[in-house]
């Protein structure tokens, strides 16, 4: 993935923060530069938004999927409700980069679309009523989910993202990882706010 600034993301994706190499380093530097923005990023929805994606993208360099789960893969999908704001600003992020050689895409699902194609399952708290749905269809399969509602860890969800002092916060399940056959690195969960579910 590229370490190149967005607009919008204040100083949370500046070179000074991201230097072009291609180690895992930067990535978790990335991390801890949104952990620190200010709060006045995260004040108007739009940028919360914004950065709540930013997260999103980088989560994906933090988990291990099982080898099979590569076989024959062409793409790796974010799949996210239709329609909500989250996908629209994580489509920027996405947008021109790869993940062990496989390119990023959105892929926005509807009330009966299922989940079998998805790596990453993005649900938000303004995601409409097939998130619980949808959820129920990943948590025994390969799938990262992530999301920012009230009880999505105890729904089966494994990341829930919030916003705490108007700065974003996150939250893991590694149980809920394990169960669907994920790892989550060490480097990441160092940088929770909280992790359930004992060690990964």
């Amino acid at each position: 993935m590229r370490y190149d600034p967005v607009d919008g993301v204040s100083a949370a994706f500046s070179p000074s923060f991201m230097p072009r190499v291609p180690a895992l380093g930067p990535v978790v530097v990335a991390l801890l530069a949104c952990v620190a923005t200010t709060g006045a990023v995260a004040q108007e929805p739009g940028n919360e938004d914004r950065l709540k994606a930013a997260f999103t993208y980088q989560f994906a360099q933090f988990v291990d999927w099982p080898e099979a789960a590569w076989d024959d893969l062409k793409q790796v999908e974010f799949c996210v409700v239709a329609s909500a704001p989250l996908g629209r600003e994580l489509e920027q992020f996405v947008r021109g980069e790869s993940l062990r050689g496989r390119p990023l895409a959105i892929r926005e699902l509807g009330p009966e679309d299922a989940v079998d194609t998805c790596q990453i399952l993005v649900l938000t708290a303004r995601s409409n009523r097939a998130a619980g749905e949808l959820l129920k269809q990943a948590s025994t399969r390969p799938i990262l989910t992530i999301g920012d509602s009230e009880g999505f860890l105890d729904a089966g969800g494994i990341i829930r993202l919030k916003v705490v002092d108007r700065r974003v916060r996150f939250d893991v399940d590694v149980a809920h990882a394990r169960r669907a056959g994920l790892r989550i690195s060490s480097q990441l969960l160092n940088l929770a706010r909280s992790i359930r579910g004992g060690p990964s």
